[in-house]
């Protein structure tokens, strides 16, 4: 698990849409999203339907909201 900027940045491979995403967490009350290529925004995470979305990019993929649950569990802290 990576942590710059008091953020946490998960990284993953979409089997989906192809290529390297990252699950961002950053610190405090920031969106939690997806970070992932050729986009510079945070595509919405959606954990109970296992995606996500970018509304800016329209790029969609597959992540595990099981997963994405744990990694946003561990960067909150005991």
């Amino acid at each position: 698990m990576e942590v710059t900027r008091g953020e946490v940045r998960e990284p993953f491979t979409d089997d989906v849409g192809g290529g390297w995403c990252e699950l961002v967490v950053p610190a405090g009350e920031a969106k939690i999203g997806i970070a992932h290529p050729r986009c510079d925004t945070l595509a919405d995470l959606a954990i109970d339907l296992d995606a996500f979305f970018c509304a800016d990019c329209h790029r969609n993929g597959r992540i595990s909201g099981a997963w994405a649950a744990d990694v946003i569990k561990a960067a909150s802290g005991p």
